[in-house]
């Protein structure tokens, strides 16, 4: 959610090619700092009693809580690089039914260059907005302090007290919800994994496209949300399975992190309706793709009485079997549970069933179907349910051939041409469409809308994606932070001792950044690393010496210092 934005106009940045070292960082990676919003006796300042669980030693609920989000923080601080402090301001409270938390950016900012100390690239696109987070780590300097507003929140967050969680650090949850992996999840969304696109009515955020859209294609048209009118990103918003990822390093990772074997419901023939379709799978009878059917697609009919009021709803005996055996049989839903239509189709001799939505349901996704405990013991085919216009889009045809299993060509939750897909249900879910991965991908994933039980606490390839994603919208890797991504830096592990010491003589010359992303110190430490001996090691210092000098990066004195110190070396 975004509470404020701040714009940031571009002004003039004078690049030389080096900056001096001396207020450089001692330290890599990212700080998070967990700021309390609870009041006294609630969320992490919970008195609960508690006895230390899975290596979280807090004896209270809330320190509990609190050990556990600062885990989560620390996870991510080791992942990610930034010279600037990410605050989070966290508390608990009642959320609605089945939402577990909530975050993202406080702030957004656009138009907003390179300002630390280093070589920070700033925005990479102009009229695009960035999460405070990322837009700090690309400047190299905390923007909403420039601003007059030093140590405001960068992601605001909020958990619910109505669930159980299990607080552990070790990720034994059993049958509870993790904690660690259900905060881990939501700081992904405010470190950027999220477009500010309103998915009801497909605008950008204040006019302005962002950073997470610009890598949002949809395979239809082949545009990029941020090339996209409103109504034709409205559209995408619900085009399920052709909203993709466009970006190397996700594309790069899907295939050590998706297996193969797609699970799809497909209509292959008329031309008109082809295509995969949206579809919700069963609690019972044996899963999608076991086996593959592929057969036309037959109507079921079954008399109208108490037990199912329209000869459409599948509730007794069917009355065309004959015409269902081998077929996908199509029934409706209502009145009846899913796992008493799906038996009906079993006994009628079809090969699979799709349920789809009835009237009362219009609107609705398709939906995950339970079993009553009875039913579904007597189910033995695939079953798949099915939105209500996709259902009378099929009966609308005459003849119709489907396919109701898995692929095994492309990978769960990736395009056939391996791009990672988005989650785009119909209807909209504000709140989880477009800014998560598809539900469909395998193995599963942090950043899906649903948190699986099998996740682990690992952020990147070939465990997971959401790095990549994150690497994709501008999170370079930068070791030595100094604003150069590691990559393409001459050196990650610079040396940025303030002034250039060589076998302990200290020369008092200023060590210098190049926007090669190495200091002096690092190329005479290079020299020393290639000299065979101490004659060639002078001579390498007194041409690079003489170089600087020529450059005007050293004055005359500054170049004798150097070489006099390198003489002296052991």
């Amino acid at each position: 959610m975004i509470t404020k934005t701040v714009r940031l106009l571009c002004s003039a940045l004078l690049v030389f090619g080096f900056f001096t070292t001396a207020s450089r960082p001692a330290f890599a990676a990212a700080t998070i700092v967990v700021v309390n919003n609870d009041a006294a006796g609630e969320g992490f300042n919970d008195p609960t009693p508690a006895a230390p669980v899975g290596g979280n030693t807090g004896t209270t609920k809330g320190a509990q809580r609190l050990i556990a989000f600062q885990r989560a923080a620390d996870i991510w601080g080791a992942t990610l690089d930034s010279p600037v402090t990410i605050i989070v301001r966290a508390n608990f409270d009642p959320l609605g039914p089945g939402i577990l938390g909530s975050a993202g950016p406080s702030f957004v900012f656009s138009d907003f260059p390179g300002q630390g100390v280093g070589f920070y690239p700033g925005a990479e696109f102009p009229a695009t907005w960035y999460g405070g987070a990322l837009a700090d780590k690309r400047a190299g300097v905390d923007l909403a302090a420039l601003e007059g507003a030093p140590n405001l929140r960068d992601i605001s967050a909020r958990f619910s007290s109505n669930f159980d969680f299990y607080l552990g650090l070790d990720n034994n949850h059993g049958a509870q919800n993790d904690l660690v992996t259900v905060v881990l999840h939501e700081l992904g969304h405010g470190l950027n994994f999220a477009t500010f696109v309103d998915p009801l009515t497909g605008q950008n955020f204040l006019g302005q496209t962002d950073i997470y859209a610009r890598h949002l294609v949809d395979d239809s048209s082949g545009l990029h949300w941020n090339e996209m009118t409103d109504a034709e990103r409205l559209a995408s918003t619900t085009h399920f399975s052709h909203l993709f990822w466009e970006g190397a390093n996700v594309t790069a990772g899907v295939p050590q992190v998706l297996v193969l074997g797609n699970p799809e419901v497909r209509v292959v023939a008329p031309a008109a309706i082809a295509g995969l379709y949206q579809f919700g799978t069963a609690a019972f009878g044996p899963r999608i793709g076991n086996p593959n059917v592929f057969a036309l697609v037959v109507a079921a009919q079954d008399a109208a009485n108490a037990a199912g009021p329209t000869t459409t709803d599948g509730c007794t005996a069917f009355t065309n079997a004959a015409a269902v055996a081998g077929k996908i049989a199509l029934v409706e839903r209502g009145t009846c549970g899913f796992a008493v239509k799906a038996r009906n189709a079993t006994n009628a001799g079809a090969s699979a069933v799709i349920i789809y939505n009835n009237a009362a349901n219009v609107n609705a996704a398709p939906p995950g179907m339970a079993d009553d405990g009875i039913n579904g013991v007597f189910v033995t085919i695939p079953a798949a349910s099915m939105t209500r216009a996709d259902g009378l889009a099929i009966l609308g045809q005459a003849i119709v051939s489907a396919t109701v299993g898995v692929d095994p060509t492309v990978r769960a939750g990736a395009t056939p041409t391996g791009r990672a897909r988005l989650y785009a249900p119909f209807p909209v879910a504000p709140g989880s469409s477009v800014s998560h991965y598809d539900t469909v991908a395998f193995k599963n994933l942090l950043m899906e809308p649903a948190i699986n039980p099998d996740l682990t606490h690992q952020l990147k390839a070939p465990n997971d994606l959401t790095l990549e994603l994150l690497r994709d919208l501008g999170w370079f890797a930068d070791a030595d932070l100094d604003g150069i991504a590691d990559d393409v830096d001459c050196s990650v592990h610079s040396n940025f001792a303030p002034t250039i010491v060589i076998d302990g003589e200290n020369t008092g010359v200023a060590n210098i950044l190049f926007s090669n992303g190495c200091t002096t110190a690092d190329l005479i430490a290079q020299i020393l690393g290639s000299a065979d001996n101490h004659g060639q090691f002078v001579s390498g210092v007194s041409h690079l010496t003489n170089d600087l000098r020529d450059a005007g990066v050293l004055s005359n004195s500054d170049k004798s210092a150097i070489q006099t110190a390198a003489a002296h070396a052991n």
